[in-house]
């Protein structure tokens, strides 16, 4: 597991879905990046990158002969690993999980094939009319659910059609009793995050990434982070907890750039399906004192200009037409308190709620990776201002 030992707790519904599968006590019973971290070069050369298509520097950090054999993936591809990596599938999906399904054989265990169609239901609302899922998950559901603990569970005659030809009858499969019923108890537990604090929630879904940036002296390489939170900043962000947590966080993690993306219902105000309107908000943050990776081309964060890497930022965010951004009005991260003179943060609402992080990441590629010159700020503007 990526993800540090005590972080588990924070995602009960894969605790759920992992004693579906009999995992009792899955903290004892799975090996955590954390248990490894002290064996230095990683104890492996051989990798295969599931969720995910690029190798991360931990691993590849002084294992010369580390090698990627495998991809299966849902985000862009960054078109790596194309004569070493055999499968490698990386192709649109609601979920990774769906492409992990593909690979298994007809005699997969009921008890794998339940926890891979827990994954399925997490990410795409259950196959829900209309949200993430594609036929790749449709099928890749009605392949698993067959075989799975929860077989029993269907009508016969759609467990025979299932059973026979997996490609058959997936557009009812969400309408199944144990489906939603199933669906429901995943959601309920993923979507009740009232006990975390601001620690909790910018680690509890996280991802990180490495971009190197080649409009910069030396073509350093840094790291970038994207926390996705299911609540709106009001509720937790305010009186300087997000400003004090997210600071550590981004030591903690070694991060130059920090975007913490929230998604989240406002039940003030009501949309056309009479529930609340989805909303999403975006925090950005910008290190001063920014970790260079070693090997990258430079060792010294002063290769860096930090006005530049900010106002890059903040402009290719702002022009993009995918996410439409504006200033947030009631939140302003820099007023809370708590904010180190070494930072620079943008706070926004994004209008096109459809855009989730898996469509921001390559977004962000793109402004950090992109070799042109560092924009000019428009005489008068803030961020000329603050430049000066």
């Amino acid at each position: 597991m990526q993800i540090e030992r005590n972080d588990l707790s924070l995602r009960a519904e894969n605790i759920y879905a992992f004693k579906l599968a009999g995992l009792d006590d899955p903290g004892n019973q799975l090996l955590f990046v954390t248990d490894l971290a002290g064996i230095k070069p990683f104890p492996s050369q051989q990798f295969a990158l599931v969720d995910h298509n690029r190798l991360g520097p931990s691993f590849a950090s002084g294992n010369p002969t580390a090698q990627v054999v495998g991809v299966v993936d849902h985000h862009e591809d960054e078109n790596l690993y194309t004569d070493t990596a055999n499968p490698r599938t990386i192709a649109p999906a609601g979920s990774c999980t769906s492409h992990v399904a593909g690979l298994c054989p007809p005699e997969v265990p009921a008890e794998l094939a339940t926890l891979l169609l827990c994954g399925i239901f997490i990410d795409t609302g259950g196959l829900k009319p209309g949200g993430k899922a594609l036929q790749v998950d449709r099928e890749a559901a009605s392949f698993l659910v067959s075989r799975s603990t929860y077989a029993n569970s269907l009508p016969p005659k759609l467990l025979t059609q299932l059973s026979n030809d997996p490609k058959s009858k997936t557009d009812i499969l969400c309408e199944v009793r144990a489906v939603k019923d199933l669906t429901n108890e995943l959601l309920t537990k993923k979507s009740d995050v009232s006990h975390l604090g601001a620690w909790d929630l910018l680690r509890r879904d996280y991802k990180e990434y490495i971009h190197k940036l080649p409009w910069a002296p030396s073509e350093p390489s840094i790291k970038v982070g994207l926390s996705t939170v299911p609540v709106g900043l009001e509720s937790w962000g305010t009186e300087g907890r997000l400003a004090k947590e997210a600071q550590s966080w981004m030591k903690h993690r070694g991060l130059s750039v920090h975007g913490v993306l929230t998604s989240f219902r406002d039940e003030r105000k009501l949309g056309k399906s009479g529930k609340g309107k989805h909303r999403r908000e975006m925090v950005w943050l910008v290190r001063k004192d920014v970790e260079i990776l070693p090997g990258s081309g430079s060792e010294m964060a002063g290769g860096l200009d930090f006005n530049d890497l900010a106002s890059r930022l903040w402009k290719g965010l702002e022009d993009s037409k995918e996410l439409k951004l504006k200033k947030h009005k009631k939140f302003d991260i820099d007023k809370e308190g708590n904010l180190s003179a070494t930072m620079k943060t943008k706070v926004y609402e994004q209008r096109n709620v459809n855009a989730t992080r898996k469509a921001i990441a390559p977004i962000l590629k793109t402004i950090l990776e992109n070799s042109t010159p560092p924009p000019l700020p428009v005489p008068g503007s803030p961020a000329a201002q603050e430049t000066k």
